[in-house]
């Protein structure tokens, strides 16, 4: 087989793989957004923890997530940070120390971004998809994340 059909081969194996993940994501965002809705209460969030799961075997899209992810927290979210309004986890869903976690939010795929507004003790758990179709577009990438955090804090999540 010559390099350009493996090449070609290998761009198609992971634009399919991509697009699983997208799909997987959205359906579960869908799903999380019902439940949001019907429990969804008003005021500003006592903390928001934003974690963001991956795989032991990272690719670049995981590890572009994760970086604009930190980046947007450290440039934007510093006091909240250092006072633990905001927290942020970075979770290997393969590693069995973290099962817990990996159910408490309800984590349907390997590469997911998770934005908890906590109020009142109860939990209130989106799974922030819009990221995936920016990726390699630091601008809008670090947008997305910034004003789902915001909201959050808010209480308009």
């Amino acid at each position: 087989m010559n390099k350009k059909r493996l090449l070609l081969i290998i761009v198609i194996v992971a634009a399919a793989v991509l697009l699983a993940i997208l799909f997987d994501s959205m359906l579960a965002n869908h799903q999380s957004n019902s439940d949001a809705a019907s429990n969804n209460s008003s005021g500003p969030a006592d903390r928001v923890e934003v974690v963001y799961f991956h795989r032991t075997q990272r690719c670049p899209t995981c590890i572009y997530a994760e970086e604009g992810t930190r980046y947007t927290l450290e440039t934007y979210f510093a006091d909240e940070l250092d006072s633990g309004r905001v927290t942020f986890q970075s979770i290997n869903v393969e590693d069995e120390e973290n099962a817990d976690i990996v159910e408490r939010y309800n984590n349907p795929s390997y590469l997911t971004l998770c934005i908890n507004t906590v109020r009142d003790g109860t939990d209130h758990i989106e799974q922030v998809t819009d990221i995936w179709f920016v990726i390699g577009d630091d601008e809008a990438f670090v947008e997305i994340v910034k004003s789902k955090i915001e909201k959050s804090l808010n209480g308009e999540a």
